[in-house]
């Protein structure tokens, strides 16, 4: 039996900038215009200053556990080889923070201020989106 495919995000125009981001190996989030707050997703106005003026900008895709789930049962049959995995809330060292998943450790073994940095995951010839790996403290 052939298993079934990840879901794929659509591409809307909000998050256009994100995804082509993405699609070159960088992770990407909104900077205000007016006063130059990191923020994603991307929202209308600026919750700081609210200006409407924002762009997208690259991060180092380098961050910090902030919080995890690990999803033991199957909620879609695209994750069923994945199980158990986590789902990870990352902080930025912009400041942003980030849900992805976790890779490339044991659930048992991922700590909250775990250090981790991004790897991206082609899903399509026009969606690639982030994850995250353990980095080293250096």
């Amino acid at each position: 039996m052939a298993s079934a495919e990840k879901p794929v995000p659509a591409i809307t125009p909000e998050m256009a900038g994100f995804f082509e981001g993405a699609k070159r190996g960088q992770l990407m989030v909104e900077r205000c215009e007016g006063c130059g707050e990191m923020r994603f997703p991307p929202h209308e106005l600026c919750s700081r200053c609210l200006s409407d003026r924002a762009k997208w900008v690259p991060t180092s895709g380098r961050g910090e556990v902030f919080s995890f789930n690990v999803m033991h049962q199957v909620y879609h049959p695209g994750f069923a080889a994945e199980v158990p995995y986590a789902v990870v809330v990352v902080r930025l060292e912009e400041g942003p923070k980030f849900v992805s998943n976790l890779i490339g450790v044991q659930p048992a073994d991922i700590r909250i201020g775990m250090p981790v940095e991004v790897t991206f995951e082609r899903l399509s010839a026009d969606v690639t989106v982030p994850k995250f790996r353990p980095r080293s403290r250096s």
